[in-house]
């Protein structure tokens, strides 16, 4: 008579630090009657635990099942030993009455004996669960399978019978699986999710915060046995303070000493040592093709033999049509043991995989091989032609680190590495060193260059701002349709830079790199495109034209110090249409991110930041951060439009607090910078404007609103202006027509902010119920909503009093100071009161600070 231990048939007791997983067994007890309930999974995924949880709960039937467990040795591929531990989890139930035939002699044929027996447990209060635990033990014997084939095929109608194993057991699971016989779980199912990774962390004792848990939970794929393994080494080990379990995950691998034990004993110990071989050259790829995986191995089959391994192994699994994954912390030994002991071999492994990857468009991933190969010339030799992609990608980390890798010898003679390079430093704002690679290539330009390679120079150039736009159209273009696209860009760019911009041929030039950028799913071109096509809508004064292209800049993932000039941009457009609110709040939201940003970008939203501020009642402390930040700016380069439109800003934030000197100041910046621009003329009218003379400021903005190629912002407000000094002079007709010129302009690009900073005659006609429309009414809203008049500036006399009132100078010592009279220093002193709207000294001083006149 086979003795079997009673604890084989025993529940397993649930360990410490078990975490309740009742959603898992809840869907294994929705099996209807008759189905069979099958567990499929590697070792260490916390099947047995599953359904030991699973035995000590309710069912939701009228009656809790009364489970049976047998856990299976290797022994019970015996027929009659497999027959005996059936038999004696039943027993152990309790639930077999001492009459039953169960409890009686086993006769000739056990099996025969015990189904019979089982049939009639269908008359028992409560149904019997028989749990089979690693049936797969079974394997090594056809009779043990067999058997447990038969006890599956005849499985009695009383009896819910559930078979947990490492790999499909041999009894018949598609025909079940066809005849809906079938209640699996596998694998996928059991993997912990982010929240049960962090419960069983705390059931551990280890404190991780939520980056810790997700990390974790990455590099185990959530195979319970990884999980269990990296959080006992983290306890045992004291992976404790701020960076201790960041550290330690960042470097959690197969081959850590725990996981490597664990995998080479439960897991690769009865591997084959042919599929041990395959496992072994494919362990050096995270995501594997099987097109990838039959050149790494060169076996033509290999994706059948990789189907057998998910169904067998169970640490590979298909995650897609045409492609396998090696679970990640078994693939990461493999790869250790690989590169131990066959160090060659790996190498070459990642020399193809980093070859097949450049033949299917994946640079980043052909890159990464080659680095890993150890082979600069091969890195050296798929830049050549991943360069360009990896750019137009936005895979910029993958280029430089791949530049690095193939050294600046590579760059030195081959040009296609140099104009790489370029465009790199480019993006990354570094010019020195993107014009110190031009001049690399210069030094090895081929005596007969082709097509592509002329495109990549000429663009490069275009955009570092060594060639000019109209030079480099003529001759053969390039074949690549993501070059094209960057040349397209490229001259869309320099047209936008140069003095004066020409942003309508810029646009027609933007909108030809579009096409290829989407075709070819270049995000980073595509993002590109719409920035510089935001950024014409500005050089043309059009803030209705820069929300469709700029939001969908920004709306790409990726890093916020990226898209920091075209959030600027946005913001300007918010502030032109009317809701320095909104405007505030973008600038806001980059300015206060850590990422490091540019000096032009920073400035530009500094600027509109400075003026929303303005506009929403602190014109001082937004004059402040303005002129700050166009000081911070030094002299790193800025785009010429996006120069003008923050000149104006500023320019016309002095002029209502009546700084004269900042107005100045902003106005010779901007002419240094650009040279004599609409705007400038406009700010010399406002200028005039300010203080007092009209006519001259109508004069001066006669040109601008003839011109052609002036801004939509400059032309609105030189109408504005020349309707204020048309009124002025008691001219309504005049007034009228330019004012209605202003409105026309301004509705068809929707600007706003304007008229409310229109002279006060010109808001008072805004505010006549004359025009209708959307529009219109936005501007009456805006134009009421004004309640400061401009402050009038002080003269330049009065400054210099104005310097000194801040000192302990009493008027008769100013007055010696200055050699004028007592009473012309007091004159002055009453002056400065007036027009700072105070009656004392230290109020005086306070406004003036406030207002920028005194630094």
């Amino acid at each position: 008579m086979v003795r079997i231990p009673a604890s084989r048939t025993a529940v397993p007791a649930l360990p410490a630090w078990h975490v309740p997983r009742p959603a898992l067994w809840q869907r294994l007890a929705a099996a209807r009657p008759g189905q069979l309930v099958a567990v499929t999974a590697p070792a260490g995924s916390g099947k047995s635990v599953l359904l030991a949880e699973w035995a000590r709960h309710g069912s939701p039937g009228d009656a809790d099942p009364v489970t049976a467990w047998a856990g299976l040795d290797r022994d019970d591929a015996d027929p009659d030993r497999f027959w005996a531990v059936v038999l004696a989890a039943v027993l152990a139930t309790g639930a077999v009455p001492a009459d039953d035939p169960l409890r009686g002699p086993a006769g000739a044929d056990p099996a025969d004996a015990l189904l019979e027996g089982l049939e009639g447990l269908g008359r028992l209060r409560r149904p019997l669960r028989l749990v089979l635990d690693d049936v797969h033990v079974l394997a090594d014997r056809q009779a043990g399978v067999r058997a447990l084939a038969r006890l599956v095929r005849h499985r009695p109608a009383g009896v819910q019978l559930v078979l947990a194993a490492r790999s499909d057991p041999a009894v018949g699971l598609p025909r079940l699986r066809l005849e809906d016989g079938l209640r699996e779980l596998r694998a996928d199912g059991l993997r912990f999710s982010l929240d049960a990774t962090a419960a069983l962390a705390a059931a551990s004792g280890v404190a991780l915060d939520a980056d810790d848990v997700a990390t974790l939970h990455r590099r185990t794929e959530g195979w319970a046995a990884g999980l269990r393994l990296a959080l006992v080494t983290m306890r045992r080990d004291g992976a404790e303070g701020a960076d201790g379990p960041r550290t330690f995950l960042t470097q959690f691998s197969g081959d850590d000493r725990s996981v490597a034990d664990y995998l080479g004993g439960e897991l690769l110990a009865g591997l084959a040592r042919d599929d041990r071989a395959l496992l072994d050259d494919l362990s050096v790829c995270r995501r594997l093709p099987d097109a990838l995986a039959a050149a790494l191995t060169g076996r033509p089959d290999v994706a059948r033999r990789l189907e057998e391994l998910a169904h067998g192994l169970g640490m590979v699994e298909r995650t897609g049509p045409g492609e396998h994954h090696v679970h990640a912390l078994l693939r990461s030994h493999l790869a250790a043991d690989l590169a131990r002991h066959r160090p060659e071999h790996h190498r070459r492994q990642h020399a193809v995989a980093a070859r097949w990857w450049a033949d299917h468009a994946e640079p980043t991933h052909a890159l990464r091989h080659a680095d890993r190969a150890g082979d600069p010339a091969l890195t050296a030799e798929l830049l050549g032609r991943l360069a360009v992609p990896l750019l137009l990608r936005g895979e910029l980390p993958a280029l430089r680190r791949a530049l690095a890798a193939a050294g600046t010898a590579a760059q030195r003679d081959d040009p296609h590495l140099a104009l790489a390079a370029a465009l790199a430093h480019l993006d990354a704002r570094e010019h020195a060193a993107a014009v110190a690679r031009l001049r690399l290539v210069a030094q090895t330009w081929p005596a007969a260059p082709d097509p592509d390679l002329v495109a990549l120079r000429t663009a490069a150039e275009l955009l570092v701002g060594t060639r000019s736009p109209d030079t480099g159209r003529d001759g053969a273009g390039p074949d690549d349709p993501g070059l094209a696209g960057l040349l397209h860009l490229a001259r869309g760019t320099a047209l936008l830079a140069a003095s004066p911009a020409d942003p309508a041929t810029a646009r027609t030039e933007l909108h030809r790199a579009l096409a290829p950028a989407r075709a070819g799913g270049l995000v980073r071109l595509e993002v590109a495109t719409f920035a510089q096509l935001a950024l014409a809508a500005v050089a043309e004064g059009d803030p209705g034209g820069v929300p469709g292209p700029g939001e969908a800049a920004v709306a790409t993932p990726g890093p916020p110090a990226r898209t920091a000039r075209t959030v600027a941009l946005l913001a300007w457009s918010d502030l032109l249409r009317g809701d320095p609110r909104r405007a505030a709040e973008r600038c806001e939201d980059v300015l206060d991110l850590p990422d490091r940003l540019a000096p032009a970008d920073r400035c530009a939203l500094g600027a509109v930041h400075g003026a929303a501020v303005g506009d929403l009642g602190r014109r001082g402390a937004g004059l402040g951060e303005a002129r700050a930040a166009r000081v911070a700016l030094g002299d790193a380069p800025l785009p010429a439009p996006v120069a003008g439109a923050i000149a104006l800003l500023e320019h016309r934030a002095a002029l209502l607090l009546g700084n004269l000197r900042v107005a100045g100041e902003v106005a010779a910046w901007l002419a240094e910078r650009v040279g004599d621009t609409p705007e400038g003329v406009l700010m010399r009218a406002w200028t005039d404007a300010a203080t007092g003379r009209w006519e001259t400021a109508r004069a001066g903005v006669a040109p601008l609103r003839r011109s052609v190629r002036c801004p939509a912002t400059v032309l609105v407000e030189a109408a504005l202006l020349d309707a204020e000094a048309a009124l002025r002079a008691d001219d309504a007709a005049r007034g009228r027509a330019a004012l209605d010129a202003a409105l026309a302009a301004g509705r068809d690009r929707d600007l706003v902010r304007p008229f409310a900073l229109a002279g006060p005659r010109t808001r008072a006609l805004l505010l006549e119920p004359l025009s209708t429309g959307e529009h219109a009414h936005r501007v009456a809203a805006a134009c009421a909503a004004v309640t400061a008049e401009p402050a009038p500036p002080l003269s330049e006399r009065e400054l210099v009093i104005l310097a000194l009132l801040p000192t302990l100078l009493d008027a008769p010592t100013m007055a010696e100071e200055l050699v004028v009279s007592v009473n012309t220093v007091k004159t002055q002193i009453r002056s400065i009161y007036a027009k700072l709207g105070v009656t004392s000294r230290r109020g005086a001083v306070t406004a003036a600070q406030e207002r920028g006149l005194l630094v």
